[in-house]
């Protein structure tokens, strides 16, 4: 009771100088570029050149600064009193996990709430894409965080604090699940006060991030280029951290429509047993970073005729995505925000790993696969394989920031990549083994796949498509 209750033991004048400073606050952050370079009544705003806004509208702004300032007890940091001595290991002892390290406030609430959680995975460096990701996604979100020695540790308590202090919907609706290299495993946590999370100005989490990540120690750096990203480890304690019926598997900086969750739920809701299993498919688009996000379908299909938004990895790796057929999907229009099947995937190729809903009962991410290549799409090729009928919604969709082109890959990702087609030799035999079927011939002798168009091709194209959290 004393801790609910112990901001109302402040004297008259201290109420009413929190009070006016929470004006001028709000003042500024409205009019600083940060928070009201929003949504405009205009459509056509969106498709104006301007320099990327965050997601905050000017209405969610103000929530923020007056009621956090109020009714925020986030007095101490994450983590605090977790025992880096305990844990679980992977199967291969490589990784130690901590699930539910952080939850969020609402977080069980919420799950019982929605038949969908949304599970997501990140490294240091981008998870200040939750504040935009917690803003449209109103149930719960479960998220697996890597960190690599006691630095990196640190920094990321650090940010974490920072993310729940300034941010409610962080706060609330976010469970992180802490993960740690067996090699780099930190023995002890720092001390962290309240002062080293609450100094850092709430307007500007990406640019906070930044300078935290510049602290950053030149051998953990040196570390994380050679040592691979266990991303299907993350995803996998991510999607077993969700307790809805339905999992949203996504990257951290896949950014989901407005409403999705609420629409979502009400779709799922609605959906009668079917005969097969079924994933439910969201398409994915870049978008130029110089535009507003999208508020409807409509609006990001006239963002992708003006050439400000395209296909995820359109021009990376066209396969990574090319079986959703995005063009069917840009002419199912409609005025209704009702969500439904637009179309069945009937072209399905090994190389393609879309964001998908799912019951939690699919195949796990194979967690030989480390860093980059066959990481996703060896998953969803065992999902298909298993008889699972990909389905594509409409209208929702989620966005990734920027439009990327197709780059040199650096030694160490190609390195990776030569690890990882090496297991899936194995993999695609084990799976033939689990169903009996072969449905893209995988197991044909390379030359014969090669002269018929099968097999895998390029693996390295299915690397590109890996979005490293």
């Amino acid at each position: 009771m004393f801790q609910a209750c112990r901001l109302w033991n402040l004297s008259i004048a201290s109420v009413l100088a929190l009070t006016l400073s929470n004006v001028f606050l709000t003042v500024r952050l409205l009019h600083n570029g940060d928070c009201s370079n929003q949504y405009s009544a205009n459509i056509e705003d969106s498709v104006s050149l301007v320099p990327r806004a965050p997601i905050l509208t000017p209405a969610t702004c103000l929530e923020y600064v007056l009621a956090d300032s109020l009714t925020n007890n986030t007095d101490k940091a994450v983590f605090s009193g977790l025992d880096l001595r305990l844990g679980r290991w992977d199967s291969r002892r490589l990784y130690k996990f901590f699930d539910f390290a952080v939850i969020g406030e609402k977080y069980p609430e919420l799950s019982e709430r929605f038949s969908v959680c949304l599970a997501t995975q990140s490294s240091l460096e981008k998870i200040y894409s939750l504040v935009q990701v917690s803003h449209h996604w109103s149930g719960p979100i479960s998220t697996a965080i890597f960190a690599a020695g006691n630095d990196e540790l640190y920094l990321l308590q650090i940010y974490l604090s920072y993310l729940r202090n300034c941010f409610k919907t962080i706060r609330e609706r976010v469970s992180f699940h802490l993960a740690l290299p067996k090699d780099r495993a930190p023995t002890h946590l720092k001390s962290i006060h309240v002062g080293d999370f609450t100094k850092f100005d709430c307007a500007k989490p990406e640019a906070t991030l930044n300078d935290l990540i510049k602290l950053r120690k030149v051998e953990t750096n040196k570390w994380r280029i050679k040592n691979p990203y266990p991303q299907n480890h993350l995803r996998n304690v991510a999607r077993k951290g969700c307790q809805s019926t339905h999992v949203f598997l996504t990257d951290v900086d896949i950014i989901p429509s407005v409403n999705f969750a609420e629409h979502l739920d009400k779709f799922l809701r609605n959906q009668r047993p079917q005969h097969h299993p079924t994933a439910y498919v969201v398409p994915t688009y870049e978008l130029d970073e110089r535009v507003r996000f999208p508020r409807n379908k409509t609006d990001l299909i006239r963002l992708a005729n003006k050439g400000l938004a395209r296909p995820f990895h359109h021009k990376v790796f066209i396969y990574n995505q090319f079986a959703t057929n995005f063009s069917r999907w840009q002419a199912d229009v409609s005025d209704s925000e009702v969500t439904h099947v637009s179309h069945n995937v009937t072209n399905f190729e090994f190389l393609y790993e879309p964001f998908y809903v799912a019951p939690d009962t699919v195949p796990p991410h194979d967690e030989r696969f480390l860093g980059y290549g066959y990481t996703r799409n060896t998953q969803v090729y065992e999902m298909f394989v298993a008889g699972y009928q990909f389905q594509v919604l409409s209208p929702l969709f989620t966005v990734h920031w920027g439009l990327q082109n197709k780059k040199s890959r650096p030694a160490w990702r190609e390195r990776q990549n030569n690890v990882n087609r090496k297991y899936f030799e194995i993999f695609k035999r084990e799976v033939f083994a689990r169903y009996h079927k072969d449905p893209l011939r995988m197991l044909l002798p390379k030359k014969v796949q090669k002269q018929h168009g099968l097999g895998a091709g390029n693996a390295g194209g299915g690397a590109a498509g890996d979005n490293n959290g």
